[in-house]
């Protein structure tokens, strides 16, 4: 049986404003919200959840602006992805753009040791994408996926979570990300997009 925040709950928050928070919630496949209870935008709600193994959380952004979020787990740190990074360019000639004409847009291009380079955005980053034990195999993951986590991945990235419907023009329209997991311990994860922003997953 899923089990959901309370609407009623939420309503009663956003009209009252209420600093509402869960901290420790136990229950069998949990949603969490991330960015709080739409009002709250900086926090996961609730922050740390409690689950048995073989049973699954669901991450839902119920902002009510257009604001991003992730959900990402980081075995390693230094597998966190930033989300832009420079390219070298070998025999730079005039970039074109595919866009529309007349947009207002310029690639950025730096001098990076006395070569060119281009700073592209990191697909990693903003994609639902898992990087395996090794570090070597990179999978991604459609939009809105249900992924069964080992527990050893070294990277399990949701992709930007988008409040239902807010997604921008060519973004892809991630509004959840569920992950059911296969083996006990505590997972923490952060919002990418907002590192100080952190939960946990008690798996039992």
């Amino acid at each position: 049986m899923k089990i959901t925040i309370m609407i009623l709950s939420l309503t009663v928050a956003i009209l009252f404003g209420l600093n509402y928070s869960l901290n420790d919630v136990v229950a069998s496949n949990q949603t969490v919200n991330v960015g709080g209870n739409g009002t709250l935008w900086d926090s996961f709600t609730p922050k740390n959840v409690e689950v048995k193994v073989g049973e699954s959380v669901t991450w839902r952004n119920p902002m009510v602006v257009s604001e991003p979020h992730t959900v990402t787990f980081l075995k390693d740190p230094s597998f966190y992805a930033p989300p832009a990074t420079a390219f070298s360019i070998s025999n730079m000639t005039e970039l074109k753009s595919l866009s529309p004409p007349n947009q207002n847009i310029d690639p950025l291009v730096v001098d990076q040791n006395g070569s060119k380079a281009l700073i592209v955005d990191n697909a990693r980053h903003y994609n639902p994408v898992v990087i395996d034990s090794s570090g070597n195999n990179v999978t991604y993951l459609p939009i809105n996926s249900e992924y069964t986590m080992v527990g050893t991945e070294k990277y399990v990235n949701s992709g930007w979570i988008w409040p239902e419907g807010l997604a921008p023009p060519g973004a892809p329209p991630i509004s959840n990300f569920t992950i059911t997991f296969e083996k006990s311990g505590t997972y923490d994860y952060i919002c990418s997009v907002h590192p100080w922003m952190s939960g946990s997953v008690k798996v039992s």
